[in-house]
């Protein structure tokens, strides 16, 4: 049997369909602000400025009359804390702050130094104001005066900065603190006081007047600086004197109980420590008189004492 050969057809193929693409967006770039931004040119308005200043100008006139009608100190109602020497009266005159000035516009420098000027025992001042019309007045007062002598050795009190703030009367400076070896020269209440320079104290063997090498004004500041670290330390209630005659071995004497020998005028702050933790100490006999040396120079870095009964 014939067999026919076939060929066989190559099979048809189909096309395979085409992938599939999937589209890629391009990548967001970052957007950035342009350094210029040009705008389009606008016709100049005139009516348009006109009145923008027209209504810029009726708001700073609204607001100045609001500020004049409705912001007005009242006398009445200003309150005055931290005072016992003066009373709050005495200090609100002393501002001189008139009934109806306007509360935004007070010169509250100039008050402040009318008020430490016209009443010396105040120290520093603070003042407030409250809207609508209160002002508030903060004071604070020396507690402690110290008495110094003037060139015709008459008493006067000053306070720890210096400022003079009365003249003592007749014993009353047994009852303050004496800064001695310095005079000041014509006190005036409220004002600063000012050392009496006394020039030459002593001549050479040729008879020349030998040069002041310590000035009244720098002995009258180590008073102060004394003084003033005494109060730091809270032990100034009963020192009864201060002496800066001899700059190099300046003295105090607290109370009766202690003369205390400073030496020079050098680390004072840590000497004056020293002396309040010697008189705060467990061990000290608060009964006990002598003299208390501070100097550092015969006892190195401590505090020496010794009864009076047993100096030579």
């Amino acid at each position: 049997m014939d067999t026919k050969h076939r060929e066989r057809q190559p099979q048809s193929r189909r096309n395979p369909a085409p992938a599939t693409r999937r589209r890629t967006r391009p990548a967001k770039q970052e957007q950035t602000s342009p350094d210029v931004v040009y705008l389009p040119a606008q016709h100049f308005n005139r009516n348009r400025l006109i009145l923008v200043l027209v209504t810029v100008a009726a708001v700073v006139v609204a607001l100045l009359v609001g500020v004049s009608v409705f912001f007005n100190v009242d006398a009445e109602k200003y309150s005055v804390s931290g005072c016992d020497k003066y009373t709050p009266e005495q200090i609100w005159k002393a501002a001189g702050i008139r009934d109806g000035e306007n509360l935004l516009t007070i010169g509250i420098p100039q008050a402040a130094a009318k008020i430490m000027k016209e009443l010396p025992y105040i120290e520093s001042v603070r003042i407030g104001i409250k809207l609508p019309d209160k002002v508030y007045i903060e004071v604070v007062e020396s507690k402690v005066v110290y008495a110094v002598q003037t060139s015709d050795n008459a008493w006067w009190l000053l306070n720890s900065e210096g400022k003079v703030v009365d003249r003592a009367p007749d014993g009353v400076e047994t009852n303050h603190t004496k800064l001695l070896g310095v005079q000041i020269q014509n006190p005036e209440a409220g004002q600063a006081a000012q050392a009496y320079e006394i020039g030459s104290t002593g001549t050479d063997e040729n008879g020349n007047p030998l040069p002041v090498t310590v000035t009244q004004a720098q002995r009258l500041q180590t008073a102060l600086d004394i003084v003033q670290y005494l109060e730091e330390n809270g032990i100034i209630g009963l020192a009864a004197s201060v002496d800066v005659t001899d700059m190099g071995n300046l003295e105090m004497w607290y109370g009766h109980q202690y003369r205390v020998k400073l030496g020079n005028d050098s680390q004072l702050l840590y000497k004056i420590s020293c002396f309040k933790a010697f008189l705060s100490d467990p061990k000290t006999d608060p009964y006990e008189e002598g003299e208390l040396d501070i100097s550092f120079t015969t006892w190195p870095n401590q505090v020496g004492f010794t009864p009076f009964g047993d100096q030579n």
